[in-house]
């Protein structure tokens, strides 16, 4: 019998043990760093974490997932994403160091091809996101030596086929969820698309990668380099060149409509934030922008500004956890690329490594079993983005701990 760690505060459906349970959870506030500063000052003084402490907690969220996979070698009871759950959990297992030809991960592999489609994407059709399946895929079939290249090449060619490539269109060069319609693209699913893209071999100069780069510069708020009329200059990155979750006057992601397709809008200000700001740095690494660039330079001062944790920086106060293990997610991906580990934010200087760890550790729930051993996953209160299903959580918290453990010392 599975018995909490924790005694319950409130309750939060979570999926556990292979299916939906209930379980008590501690009381997760929606500010739990009330004094950031403090918060820094005491992490800056902690030592730097281990390999073998960074290890130990990707052990148990690698068993706390590794439980959750069914019959027909899915990772998820559920029905909703359970394609996108699976390709994440399958890639975050492999960057922790269970092998490609592992039987489980051949498992869910053979059931993630199974979704193949004649036009090449790897997809649901009943639920779209072909885009974040197939560049997930793609990220995974680059790490086995003998994947089929005939798939890879299919794959890279659909996502290829989701790009705008309306030269008047504002979103020129971006990539969409590939169930939308072109004018629905946005750095997000770009991002995705240029990392899974890269991946597989596609070069950074290639003609796709090069309009997706303007594309991605166009989502900057940077008005030397985005040509976009609501361009300021604080560095940050936006959703999209017609949306801000963050808010903007024509399209916060939730009231107010976009603009005619093809045109540019009036847009006073689309807000920059924090997981789109390292979306952001992270798709210009990718495309090999080096570090030293005016539009690199400037993102990397936003994120320094507002280098912080208990939200996702620049999103209202009333959504500001939404999307914030993605935060995290980009967050590690991005200073990783950088080879970036000490951060002059305004409290002081901080290794991301050890603020980060910290951060997830406290963020974690764990489950032990009655032999002792002991499970670990991540949940969102805000379930925005699919964060209130575990499943989902948890991979991108072992990507994290992946890029964590990987750039400390032996």
């Amino acid at each position: 019998m599975t018995q909490l760690r924790f005694f319950p505060s409130r309750t939060l459906l979570a999926i556990a043990c292979g299916g939906f349970i209930t379980i008590g959870l501690p009381a997760l506030s929606s500010n739990p760093i009330v004094n950031s500063s403090a918060l820094h000052a005491t992490e800056t003084q902690a030592a730097l974490p281990t390999r073998a402490e960074v290890r130990a907690l990707a052990e148990q969220a690698k068993a706390w997932i590794l439980d959750q996979q069914q019959e027909d070698g899915s990772f998820f009871s559920g029905d909703m994403f359970k394609l996108g759950i699976t390709v994440f959990s399958a890639l975050g297992l492999i960057e922790n160091g269970i092998d490609p030809k592992d039987e489980r991960i051949q498992k869910a592999l053979e059931w993630i091809l199974s979704h193949r489609q004649p036009d090449g994407g790897i997809y649901d059709p009943a639920q779209g996101l072909g885009n974040y399946s197939t560049s997930v895929t793609l990220m995974i079939l680059a790490r086995i030596p003998d994947a089929d290249p005939e798939i890879v090449r299919s794959a890279q060619n659909y996502i290829f086929g989701l790009q705008n490539t309306d030269a008047e269109s504002s979103n020129y060069g971006g990539i969409g969820y590939g169930s939308r319609g072109q004018t629905n693209e946005d750095l997000s699913n770009t991002s995705m698309a240029i990392e899974g893209l890269r991946a597989s071999g596609i070069p950074a100069d290639h003609p796709a990668m090069q309009r997706a780069l303007k594309f991605v510069t166009r989502c900057q708020n940077l008005s030397s380099h985005n040509d976009m009329e609501w361009a300021g200059d604080d560095g940050g990155g936006v959703y999209s060149p017609d949306s801000s979750f963050a808010g903007g006057s024509f399209h916060d992601g939730r009231e107010a409509p976009r603009p005619e397709a093809g045109t540019r809008g009036g847009a006073v200000r689309l807000a920059s934030y924090g997981s789109m700001t390292y979306a952001l740095i992270k798709s210009y690494m990718s495309l090999d922008v080096p570090p030293e660039d005016p539009r690199v330079q400037a993102a990397l001062r936003w994120v320094t500004e507002n280098y912080q944790f208990d939200r996702n920086p620049g999103m209202a106060a009333r959504s500001d956890q939404e999307g914030l293990f993605y935060y995290y997610l980009m967050m590690a991906a991005t200073f990783d690329l950088l080879e970036k580990d000490v951060i002059a934010a305004p409290a002081g200087a901080s290794d991301w490594r050890t603020d980060l760890f910290a951060t997830i550790q406290k963020r974690a729930q764990h489950l032990e079993s009655a032999d002792g051993s002991v499970r670990t996953f991540w949940i969102n209160e805000a379930p925005r983005w699919a964060e209130g299903i575990p499943n989902l959580t948890t991979t991108y918290m072992l990507r994290v701990l992946a890029r964590i453990h990987n750039s400390l010392p032996e």
